[in-house]
């Protein structure tokens, strides 16, 4: 169990003044614009959540909805999206491996991530810096699948489909 006085000792005192400052406002108002400040300060605009992402026009809800205005994402992949994006600067994951018969949806929900992660790597102010890297160092999002057809034709013209 964590020992909360240990990990303010550990602090620098503006280390320490920020963080009790960040609890008071959590304990006052239950959010914090302060620790808002710090999570999106390499940001240059914050990136909207995967349900926005999904849903809303401006972004990719407009390739999502057909003519009857329905959603087109099946339930199961759309809360599988939201387990891989639970926040819309965070995922635990950095590689998936999606299996199963033809037509569920594996390509279909592989673009959709790929689309969302450029996005949010999109509003930041340099990406390079932000993982880590070296200014001249390329930030690469592949495609791969079993034959070059599949990753040509399929994997790409969806992603093209839907930037477009």
């Amino acid at each position: 169990m964590i020992n909360v006085q240990d990990e303010l000792d550990r602090l620098s005192p503006k280390e320490k003044e920020e963080a009790l400052k960040i609890l008071q406002e959590y304990a006052t108002t239950g959010k914090s614009a302060t620790m808002d400040k710090l999570l999106y300060e390499d940001y240059v605009e914050v990136p909207v959540d995967i349900h926005t992402f999904l849903h809303e026009e401006q972004y990719l809800g407009a390739a999502l909805y057909d003519k009857e205005g329905r959603f087109t994402l099946y339930p199961f992949w759309e809360e599988t999206l939201k387990q891989v994006f639970p926040t819309n600067i965070d995922t635990d994951y950095h590689t998936a491996v999606l299996t199963g018969g033809i037509g569920i949806g594996k390509s279909t929900i592989m673009v959709i991530g790929m689309i969302y992660a450029l996005y949010r790597m999109l509003c930041l102010k340099d990406p390079q810096i932000h993982y880590g890297l070296q200014n001249n160092e390329l930030i690469s999002f592949v495609f791969v699948s079993m034959t070059l057809r599949d990753a040509k034709g399929v994997a790409w013209a969806k992603f093209h489909n839907y930037i477009l």
